[in-house]
């Protein structure tokens, strides 16, 4: 056990640290997820818009527990001696762009067949803009692998 946490936290063994940090961690990046929507911070693209239809009543609500549950977090952090959890950017690309690069490979023309009969014509017009989008997530992913 590390003695450092042994000292600073007897409830704790070194396991449970790391496994309580981690999640609480996790809930909090979600609590301020939750927030920046909340509050109006809505993304939007050609294909998704995020649309909100909190009420001002319900978002002053939201937020008032939001705090609240922050606040708690901050607590137990105090408490218990919990470590922050960083998450830098490039391993969040590397995780994140990784997952898109299997999502478009599953929309070549071929992988949409469980869908319904494919149009022969499909592959010839929708293959190379998806090759292309993969070329672009191997790009990002090789400019965030070689810093």
């Amino acid at each position: 056990m590390n003695e450092d946490h042994a000292l600073a936290n007897p409830l704790l063994n070194e396991h449970q640290h790391r496994a309580l940090s981690t999640r609480l961690s996790s809930i909090e990046r979600e609590l301020h997820k939750a927030e920046r929507l909340i509050k109006g911070d809505l993304a939007k693209g050609e294909l998704f818009e995020t649309t909100s239809d909190i009420t001002q009543a319900e978002s002053e609500e939201l937020l008032k527990i939001i705090h609240a549950a922050r606040q708690v977090i901050a607590d137990l952090k105090s408490q218990l001696a919990l470590t922050v959890k960083k998450q830098d950017v490039r391993a969040w690309v590397l995780g994140h762009f990784s997952i898109v690069w299997t999502i478009l490979e599953d929309c070549h023309a071929n992988k949409l067949g469980g869908f319904g009969e494919v149009s022969p014509e499909l592959s010839q017009s929708l293959d190379p803009k998806i090759d292309q989008l993969i070329r672009m997530v191997n790009s990002i992913n090789k400019r965030v692998t070689t810093h």
